[in-house]
């Protein structure tokens, strides 16, 4: 019997970079519902009622995501928004649907707060990989996170299903990608101190692909240390692939050479069946 192929490993193998990937909604509303009820696409997931359904589908895209998160231990129904941080029990589904609708149109919910979260997508229903490589990932991470104060939630699709496990450090609005068992604690510990854990960096969502490759490539150059900050007017297109970042890190400017590359790629395990789609992406490195 052939073996499984799935999406992330062929990523992997054929070399597609991780920075570059961390685009990410300006805020996240998430629902606790049990795991076993969530649906392709999450609004139809098993038990959510018609009003609730429509309000957040409605409160989705232009900079907003709503999703799942599971409900853990027998926890009641309950809405997480971020980056703000905050948790509000609803008395019921409409009166839920109400506080989306509400968060929809930009209002602060008032709630308890919430501790330094990690989101991991383990949404299977979407795609495979997400089971596979972010599963063992969230236990990983969910075994060790007391020791450091830190709340790990198993959530639905996030996006980059290709560079599982996905994973979102809240507040903060960083994005990580292909972690494993192995490195949980290195990682927890890295968030816990504040710090970026370079080793599953995908960029910072605050700027563009290329400035995020460019600002990936400085910080792993420098193995670390102080946050690189790309110019204003540091990017110098040499050609339609080819460009010139200027990076400032601590007193100092350094130049980043960007190619754009391209790749076949599957952007998850349900295409792999055909063919692969060529994608173009940028790759970044230290010239000075």
């Amino acid at each position: 019997m052939p073996v499984r192929r799935f999406c992330t490993d062929h990523a992997m193998d054929c070399g597609e970079p991780l920075a570059g990937t961390a685009a990410l909604a300006e805020r996240h509303l998430f629902i606790r519902w049990p795991k076993g009820s969530w649906r392709r696409p999450r609004f139809e997931t098993a038990g959510l009622e018609p009003p609730l359904r429509a309000a957040m589908k409605a409160a989705s895209g232009n900079g907003r995501y709503v999703g799942l998160v599971d409900v853990g231990d027998e926890q009641p129904l309950e809405i997480l928004s971020f980056p703000d941080a905050t948790a509000v029990l609803p008395r019921d589904q409409d009166h839920a649907a109400e506080l989306v609708a509400r968060w929809h149109q930009g209002e602060v919910l008032e709630g308890r707060p919430l501790r330094r979260t990690i989101l991991c997508c383990t949404d299977a229903k979407t795609d495979a990989c997400c089971a596979r490589y972010g599963f063992p990932v969230f236990k990983a991470l969910a075994a060790a996170a007391p020791d450091f104060g830190i709340d790990v939630l198993q959530c639905t699709h996030i996006g980059g299903c290709r560079f599982a496990p996905s994973v979102i450090v809240m507040p903060d609005r960083q994005r990580y990608g292909r972690l494993t068992p192995a490195s949980a604690t290195d990682f927890l510990a890295a968030i816990a101190k504040q710090d970026i854990y370079l080793p599953a960096y995908k960029g910072n969502p605050a700027l563009n692909e290329l400035e995020q490759a460019a600002e990936a490539a400085v910080w792993r150059w420098e193995n670390g240390g102080a946050r690189p900050a790309v110019l204003g007017d540091g990017v110098n297109m040499l050609a339609p692939d080819r460009a010139s970042v200027t990076v400032r890190v601590a007193d100092r400017e350094l130049t980043v050479a960007a190619q754009l590359q391209e790749f076949a790629i599957y952007g998850n395990c349900r295409d792999m069946d055909g063919e692969a789609e060529r994608k173009k992406r940028w790759v970044a490195w230290v010239e000075s």
